[in-house]
């Protein structure tokens, strides 16, 4: 079953393209910790130009559950969570959601 972590970030969009440069750098970290396919989209048509949503496949529920374990005790996730907390109110977090394919 394929089970897609979406998670919205909304801000300036000097933040914007702060979240966007963070995230090329921790798509490889997450890929490290069992994350699939990182991608950060944009919206070119409707939706919101000052957010962007950051991306990551796993092949199971879980698969993002162990994941998300290991990000949480990374040193990475601890200086993520200094700058995010930098760079508000800027740099908003608006959640992070679970989805799965039911086709």
């Amino acid at each position: 079953m394929l089970v897609t972590q979406i998670t919205t970030w909304e801000g300036t969009p000097a933040a914007i393209e702060a979240v966007v440069a963070g995230s090329r750098e921790a798509a490889p970290i997450h890929e490290g910790l069992g994350a699939k396919n990182p991608r950060i989209m944009r919206s070119v048509a409707g939706g919101d130009v000052h957010q962007v949503e950051y991306m990551l496949d796993f092949d199971s529920f879980a698969a993002q559950g162990a994941f998300s374990d290991a990000m949480l005790g990374s040193e990475w996730w601890t200086g993520m969570m200094q700058a995010v907390a930098a760079a508000y109110p800027d740099l908003r977090n608006s959640g992070t959601r679970l989805m799965y394919n039911d086709i």
